[in-house]
């Protein structure tokens, strides 16, 4: 069975992708913690007399700032690497079969087995088929259009077991 699909990269999908790489991931989570324990050791001065009341104010910028930086930083570099990134540029053809994915780009064939997926995730807005730690194939989930099944159907007897993880 093989099934294609083309795809075109958007700044939205790649922003979408690239959140869900940097938050999945524990330093992701510990910006978020570190900006949320910044606001509330704010607070918690505040509320206990140890600092003045006007330092409360920074400390809900610096919260904020940790908070707001990274997300603000991932649109802005989604929305530059549609714009500069060839790889991004244009459409791409995809080529799901039992051995792989193959994928067609600008003249360009490039060929993944199956047996290189090292995980298949889900976000909102696209699917990402990484073929190594931090490289992955993306691909805006409307694109896949009425593929989606077939496809995913695919992957999930061609890879590792619990390699695939959609919902």
């Amino acid at each position: 069975m093989e099934e294609k699909i083309i795809a075109h990269m958007t700044a939205e999908a790649l922003y979408d992708f690239t959140l869900y790489h940097t938050y999945s991931k524990f330093a992701g989570f510990l910006t978020n913690v570190l900006g949320l324990a910044v606001g509330f050791m704010g607070i918690i001065l505040v509320v206990t007399g140890k600092s003045p009341a006007v330092s409360l104010v920074f400390y809900l910028l610096a919260s904020a700032a940790f908070l707001c930086f990274t997300p603000v930083q991932l649109k802005l570099r989604a929305k530059k690497q549609v714009q500069l990134n060839p790889e991004f540029k244009g459409e791409t053809e995809y080529t799901f079969d039992e051995e792989g994915i193959t994928s067609l780009h600008d003249g360009k064939e490039l060929s993944y087995s199956w047996g290189q997926m090292k995980k298949v995730v889900a976000t909102p807005k696209t699917i990402g088929f990484y073929y190594e730690a931090d490289r992955a194939l993306i691909i805006p989930k409307m694109d896949f259009k009425d593929r989606f099944v077939p496809i995913m159907k695919l992957a999930v007897e061609h890879t590792v077991p619990g390699c695939v993880k959609v919902r």
